[in-house]
């Protein structure tokens, strides 16, 4: 395995597609059961699904870049919003890294143990109400890419530049199990690779989501068609943030991702995820860049087996019930109410729609008709890349991206000899013009809303008007009107595009763009809020259909050159 040759190269592409913002971590905190067990959860929280940052032992003898005071400190966790993993080191958790970190196995990593994260770095969350943290398994991270991203360059190049404290790094990297005659030769290998990444200047544009945002699906294609392709022109602007989705129920969808392009196809979606932050890869040569044969192309350190296994995890999660005890009683007479209101309302593309295989039905709601931030959906649609290497064409749409989790997917079942009863097929991508509405049973806790993050708290969303801006950064919950507080030190302009704040409305406006139905009393709004803190799956609407609704747009894919005129 090259491990090594890639790890730098690719470690910021994980720290640009993977994180988000906070404020500090309360010192009290409660569990909401969600049908984990803690030992399960725990397991979960540090399992390789194949990541490759950057050797281990580098990341844990970093010192910040002024000398004063390690890197991977429960201080600076903190600060940069990761949650802290009160279990401490572990097996699985050597160095008592935050939750969603893991250390490969030597034996799948080149010799070497190696820095990754997994699918609880993202998808773990925390809401804070009066000194009281409460873990939503599944929720959404509220992390912070520039300030990690930025302090592991400075660190890195401090060290590098200074012989006296590269000197101290070695010592300390020995010190925490890295090879005592590779570590020095090896670390002048990782500077020199972090020095003349793919596509720097790309990268620090996500600086621009903040706090539990990120433009996960354009680091994704990034990734794949700039990096690993070793095609720097392929590389797209962050300029689509979105709110890392909830994973509940994840794998009962019709259709995944925001806009709905991606089947439910468990290891596809995970394989797809795991390139996204940096998998290493074997696409082409990475000293000349030219193609591999195919008997070696589409090799990963993707770990089959582990992906497997979370998905079998997170197909037991739960969503959230409302915690009483800490966030206040339910108003039960103003919640059955907000029933009446939610299906009279909001259920023709919310509710459940229960398909004969069990899955659940959603709809994707043209941009057309909710008028939200479309950039996620034309960026996917509309960009083209350079795929010649594969013989592919010059400018290829990103659901090209399916080739590469086919084949991938493919080398692993050989690999790995899976049986043919048990490998999925191959998929297509597609490139709906819209956005999916999913059932919203434990939403409660997954504030900010929209698919970017754009509206602070339910309340603002069932309005008809909506702040121009507002700060954000600290996980202070509002249980009144369900979302975070306004606090933080990042202020999210919606304005920008991107960022905009725009459909889903309700108001008597009835020519505003994105209107969903006539303005809401206060009353309404409250019934409303009331009602999904209390929605569970034995109260929420649920009906059964025959067959999926069509995609929009399903048959047209050039509708998002013609509309943004995006490339």
């Amino acid at each position: 395995m090259k491990s090594l040759q890639i790890a730098a190269m690719v470690m910021v592409d994980c720290l640009i597609v993977a994180m988000g913002a906070a404020s500090a971590q309360a010192p009290r905190s409660v569990a909401i059961d969600q049908n984990i067990d803690r030992a399960t959860l725990q397991r979960y929280y540090h399992t390789d699904q194949g990541t490759r940052l950057l050797p281990a032992a580098f990341l844990e003898a970093l010192k910040n870049a002024d000398g004063n005071g390690r890197l991977m400190s429960t201080e600076n966790y903190r600060k940069w919003g990761f949650i802290v993993d009160k279990a401490g080191p572990s097996k699985s958790n050597p160095y008592g890294w935050p939750l969603g970190f893991t250390v490969s196995d030597p034996k799948v990593s080149g010799g070497i143990r190696v820095a990754g994260v997994t699918c609880a770095f993202c998808h773990t969350g925390q809401i804070d109400y009066h000194g009281t943290a409460i873990r939503i398994e599944g929720g959404q991270s509220y992390i912070d890419v520039p300030a990690f991203q930025g302090a592991v360059y400075a660190a890195v190049h401090a060290t590098a530049s200074d012989p006296a404290r590269t000197a101290t790094f070695v010592k300390d990297a020995v010190a925490a199990g890295y090879p005592v005659d590779r570590a020095g030769s090896d670390f002048r290998a990782v500077t020199a690779k972090i020095s003349r990444l793919l596509y720097g200047p790309k990268g620090l544009a996500a600086s621009a989501a903040g706090p539990g945002r990120v433009d996960a699906v354009q680091g994704i294609a990034n990734t794949v068609f700039a990096a690993d392709l070793m095609v720097p022109s392929n590389a797209k602007d962050f300029d689509a943030p979105v709110s890392y989705p909830y994973l509940w129920d994840i794998w009962r969808l019709s259709w995944l991702q925001y806009n709905g392009f991606l089947p439910p196809q468990a290891i596809s979606r995970n394989i797809g995820e795991t390139l996204g932050v940096s998998a290493r890869t074997n696409i082409v040569d990475p000293r000349t860049g030219v193609l591999n044969p195919e008997s070696e192309r589409w090799q990963t350190s993707v770990q089959l087996k582990n992906l497997i296994w979370m998905e079998s995890v997170l197909e037991e999660l739960k969503a959230p019930t409302w915690p009483a005890g800490v966030l206040g009683p339910i108003d039960t007479t103003k919640a059955a109410r907000g029933r009446e209101l939610f299906v009279k309302n909001c259920a023709h593309c919310h509710e459940i729609r229960e398909l004969p295989n069990g899955r659940w039905d959603v709809t994707v709601v043209p941009l057309t008709e909710i008028g939200t931030d479309p950039n996620q959906a034309t960026n996917w649609g509309g960009r083209k890349y350079d795929a010649s290497k594969l013989g592919l064409g010059s400018a290829v749409p990103a659901t090209t991206l399916s080739v590469a989790v086919n084949a991938v997917r493919r080398q692993l079942y050989a690999d790995n000899h899976t049986p043919p009863s048990q490998q999925e097929g191959d998929d297509t991508f597609e490139a709906p013009c819209g956005y999916k509405a999913r059932p919203l049973i434990g939403v409660w806790a997954t504030p900010p809303f929209l698919h970017n993050g754009s509206v602070r708290t339910v309340y603002d969303l069932l309005s008809d008007t909506r702040p121009a801006s507002f700060k954000f950064g600290s996980r202070e919950y509002d249980p009144v009107k369900l979302g975070y507080v306004q606090d933080g030190d990042a202020v999210l302009d919606t304005s920008i595009s991107g960022n905009h704040d725009s459909g889903h409305w309700w108001t008597d406006d009835a020519n505003r763009p994105g209107r969903i139905g006539p303005r809401l009393s206060e009353n309404e709004k409250y019934a409303l809020i009331e009602y999904l803190k209390a929605s569970t799956y034995a109260s929420y609407p649920k009906v059964k259909v025959a067959e999926e609704q069509p995609l929009p747009c399903g048959s047209d894919r050039e509708w998002a050159s013609h509309l943004s005129g995006k490339e």
